[in-house]
């Protein structure tokens, strides 16, 4: 059955900006996102990272308030108050208790729209990125990660981490951060979410009286290109010291809005997005050759990637590698039986309501519904849609989607040892840890 929407309230200001209010009761508690459509596909060429570092400084001092000050109103009103981006959008994040939400109002919006980037606090916390960054070069998982989205997305604007790399961030300068700002962000890229149980005609007036002040010029934002799909290759981090390999495969996919995501996510929990699926099955039971593999559906708002990730014993990647792409293969030869389509779409339906229990969760799966795109219906109507994907469509995705003759195989392990076992799955190079960070 599908789940009740909350009570909307929805309207567009004059200068573009968009303010959605969602009346949920509940604990006396509110979740308040802005959300900029300035991420880190907009970083320019050589400053990979700076979406993140900015959104990450204009948390330290906006308006008149240094950071301390910040810290410490939110504080006193037992609020939190938090920036984070990704590679579509900034977001900052508020959950408070619901009587001080006209005052902390105006705070989130000085941090989205009038940040003072201070040049102490940009140095202090430029720095903190560098060496978090350093230190990745230790974490086999995040370089297979890493290494995953630069080879997959090769020459996208996806086609770095969001957090940058070592060699960027090391150039970024404050004055980047404000430029960057005074560009990309602006009202009409901004939408203000708003769950709890609040007076919406109250809440609105509010963000009329807040947002109607920021003013900047319009600039549209680049259309972002499908990834490019091409034979498959093979990419090795050597990591000499590696007792086990980790092992990533990807091939591009679909952005959120697409009509193909409800298939696509029934696919993928079907080959591996569940503990049940054929890849946990084939690798873990059948084998024993990882204690965890898994598949997504990674979809942004332009592009998308499926990806599957595990890790084996540096002497069994190849097996693992080769039984992975055999079942692959055998799903989009057959698609899902009956039973497994049924078990799929049981499991994703049942999960899904655990999903928006909070304010903060239907804040987040609103602000996402005008990210990317999708109707407030499929939020409302997800459970029907994902028991309504049938068999054929779910293997018509695998056919089109999943990297069995295209993509990439990333393998982050010891070379002498990895290389002779994945030469056969494609051309093959070979790079450092420092090449990937």
């Amino acid at each position: 059955m599908s789940l009740a929407l909350p009570e909307i309230h929805e309207e567009r200001l004059g200068n573009g900006a968009g303010v959605l209010v969602a009346c949920r009761p509940g604990v006396p508690l509110v979740a308040a996102r802005l959300l900029v459509t300035a991420g880190a596909a907009l970083d320019p060429p050589g400053r990979s990272g700076l979406a993140s570092l900015a959104a990450t400084v204009a948390r330290r001092g906006a308006g008149r308030r240094s950071g301390r000050t910040l810290d410490a109103l939110v504080e006193s009103l037992g609020a939190d108050l938090a920036c984070a981006g990704d590679e579509d959008a900034t977001l900052f994040g508020l959950s408070a208790p619901v009587e001080v939400l006209p005052r902390l109002l105006g705070l989130l919006a000085d941090v989205a729209m009038a940040p003072s980037f201070p040049a102490a606090e940009f140095e202090r916390l430029r720095r903190r990125e560098l060496a978090a960054l350093a230190n990745d070069v230790d974490e086999p998982p995040l370089l297979a990660d890493r290494a995953m989205v630069l080879e997959a997305y090769q020459g996208h604007p996806y086609g770095h981490p969001v957090e940058g790399r070592l060699r960027d961030v090391a150039r970024i300068r404050r004055r980047d951060a404000v430029a960057f700002h005074r560009r990309w962000y602006g009202p009409g890229h901004a939408t203000l979410v708003i769950a709890g149980p609040v007076d919406a005609g109250r809440v609105l007036a509010d963000a009329r009286r807040l947002l109607s002040r920021w003013r900047s010029a319009p600039v549209a934002l680049p259309a972002i290109p499908p990834p490019r799909a091409s034979p498959r290759r093979v990419l090795v981090v050597d990591k000499p010291d590696a007792t086990q390999t980790q092992i990533r495969l990807a091939g591009p996919a679909i952005p959120r809005n697409s009509p193909e995501y409800f298939p696509g996510v029934v696919a993928n929990a079907v080959l591996g997005g569940g503990f049940t699926s054929r890849l946990v099955d084939a690798i873990r039971v059948n084998r024993g050759l990882s204690y965890g593999v898994r598949s997504r559906l990674a979809t942004s708002r332009g592009a998308g990637l499926f990806t599957l990730s595990t890790f084996t014993k540096n002497e069994t990647a190849g097996e693992l590698v080769q039984v992975a792409l055999d079942e692959i293969a055998r799903y989009c030869d057959g698609g899902p039986t009956e039973v497994e389509l049924e078990r799929a779409a049981s499991w994703l339906a049942g999960l899904y309501p655990m999903s928006l229990e909070t304010h903060d969760q239907w804040a987040e799966r609103l602000s996402d519904a005008r990210l990317y795109g999708y109707s407030l219906e499929e939020v409302r109507d997800y459970r029907e849609r994902v028991r309504a994907v049938t068999a054929g469509e779910a293997r018509e995705f695998g056919r089109r989607h999943f990297p069995a003759a295209t993509g990439v195989v990333v393998a982050v392990g010891p070379a002498r040892e990895v290389v002779p076992q994945l030469e056969r799955f494609g051309p093959l190079r070979v790079v450092s840890t420092r090449q990937v960070v």
